[in-house]
């Protein structure tokens, strides 16, 4: 992994998402790829925990960042050029490594600045084991966040133990529920409940709720009858590379 950053073996790939009511892309996921020419293409489950304990994803996620937010202005400088009024969000992953790093919202803040990105279109998705690896200062680092305008995402809600507490201390944005429920929303009631549930605490506490893994026309269709408010996943399309995100249209709707 050494040298990987600079032999250019990272590339970034991006997940659309989109209103669940329009059908209209709202922005995407920014999802880190590593190709190298030896061995191929590896997945991030598995280099990013070495990454993470050598002390290399610190590089890496800024490199994330800052790739993440030159695709965002390339792709709302193109719909301002279509005559659109709506702007695309980004949202990108933190680790526990980025999220300890006291130099991350200097970098982050810098690097908007030198984009001229507004702080609102981008969106820091962090886990419940984030929050838990974190030292004592979550609550000062989430606020220092929020103050600068970028949103808080509570990414894979529902597959940990303290999402709820958690939902409660601190301000976040945006839910986005775990896959592991939307692939039995159609076919079991636990699962539909337990999603419907979730929205409707999310909606209570203002904040909005984004599905992951949404593959079929039937999971869609549920999640709009549930008041689900934006949607990801292969139903739409798979990741995508920079160029083909520029021109991305949804279809299969």
């Amino acid at each position: 992994m050494q040298g990987a950053l600079q032999r250019n073996e990272f590339e970034l790939y991006y997940q659309p998402q989109l209103d669940v009511k329009n059908k209209h892309v709202t922005g995407a996921e920014a999802l880190l790829r590593w190709y190298n020419p030896v061995l191929g293409n590896i997945p991030p489950d598995e280099f990013i925990p070495i990454a993470e304990h050598n002390g290399l994803i610190i590089p890496i996620g800024k490199f994330v960042i800052k790739q993440a937010l030159q695709l965002l202005k390339k792709w709302q400088n193109k719909q301002l050029n279509k005559g659109q009024h709506h702007k695309y969000t980004m949202a990108v992953n933190l680790s526990p490594s980025q999220f300890r790093d006291t130099a991350l919202l200097s970098f982050i803040k810098d690097t908007l600045s030198e984009l001229d990105v507004k702080a609102k279109y981008l969106e820091l998705e962090i886990t419940e084991g984030v929050l838990m690896n974190a030292k004592l200062n979550i609550s000062d680092t989430l606020q220092e966040i929020t103050k600068l305008g970028i949103k808080l995402s509570m990414d894979d809600f529902g597959s940990g133990y303290s999402s709820l507490s958690y939902l409660r201390q601190y301000p976040f944005n945006v839910l986005k529920i775990d896959r592991m429920f939307i692939n039995g929303i159609t076919s079991k009631k636990e699962d539909c409940n337990l999603v419907k549930a979730t929205i409707a605490m999310s909606h209570s506490l203002g904040l909005t709720v984004v599905a992951e893994g949404v593959e079929t026309k039937e999971q869609l269709v549920l999640l709009g009858e549930l008041n689900c408010d934006f949607v990801q996943g292969y139903y739409f399309s798979k990741p995508l590379p920079e160029e083909l995100l520029l021109d991305f249209s949804p279809r299969f709707l």
